[in-house]
């Protein structure tokens, strides 16, 4: 196990380019999660997946997974797509997709995201019928322009195509939910104090998500003629407290 603190270490594409080839690393460290916030909940995250993207009615789909990372997740949602007879393309870096177990189908699409997109579509000029961009949001924000992406994948979907952005870290929902009874019965639990958490509304937190961006977001979806939706968390789900998802529909 590793002596790096994942709370503390700024991460982006070129870090988890570094993880990937970081041997004292777990699994699920080189993709940003300690042990505990995974172990134990790949099932019901996959469960959300594929109830989201609607696998069950997707029979010959395409799947695009953005940053899919290399971790018992990323094998999960490969079984899951050739269960359902779903083809899937896997994006991220050389080094992390080289870690993926070969014998589980899928195309590569090494590279970052957006910058890709036009490798995407050549290897498929038609389109995408699913995208999965899970718990890497917050990361793409650092390195380009959230509508840059958001365009790009709208722009990746075929008319009819449904994307899960998911596992979004949501600040205004931590600071509501870390400000409610709720919210510091958990903190004091789970941090072992009697002291409840500082909760700070109007500080302003760079390079965070809110609920201003993701209201952009969908505003911007709507905007290229696509449908898009902010949808909670299972309860299932580690960070569902936190975290949002939002599920797009491209119409047009």
């Amino acid at each position: 196990m590793s002596e790096i603190d994942l709370a503390k270490v700024e991460l982006n594409y070129e870090r988890f380019r570094e993880f990937a080839n970081n041997r004292d690393l777990s699994e699920r460290e080189r993709i940003g999660f300690p042990e505990s916030y995974r172990a134990g909940y790949e099932e019901a995250i996959l469960t959300d997946i594929v109830s989201k993207l609607e696998f069950r009615f997707r029979k010959g789909a395409r799947l695009l997974d953005i940053g899919c990372g290399a971790s018992p997740m990323t094998s999960a949602i490969l079984k899951a797509a050739k269960d359902f007879e779903i083809s899937a393309v896997m994006n991220d870096s050389p080094e992390m997709l080289s870690l993926i177990d070969e014998d589980l189908p899928f195309e590569k699409l090494p590279g970052r995201f957006p910058e890709v997109l036009d490798q995407a579509l050549q290897m498929h000029p038609e389109g995408y019928d699913l995208i999965l961009c899970y718990s890497v949001l917050h990361y793409i924000v650092l390195d380009t322009s959230i509508f840059d992406f958001i365009d790009a994948i709208c722009l990746a979907l075929k008319p009819g195509g449904c994307a899960l952005i998911g596992d979004i870290p949501n600040l205004s929902k931590r600071r509501r939910f870390f400000a409610s009874e709720e919210g510091i019965a958990f903190h004091k639990a789970f941090m072992k104090t009697d002291i409840p958490p500082e909760v700070k509304h109007f500080d302003v937190q760079r390079d965070a998500i809110d609920d201003a961006v993701l209201g952009a977001v969908v505003a911007r979806v709507h905007a290229n003629g696509s449908d898009a939706y902010v949808v909670p968390q299972p309860r299932s789900l580690p960070m569902f407290n936190r975290r949002d998802d939002i599920v797009v529909q491209r119409r047009l």
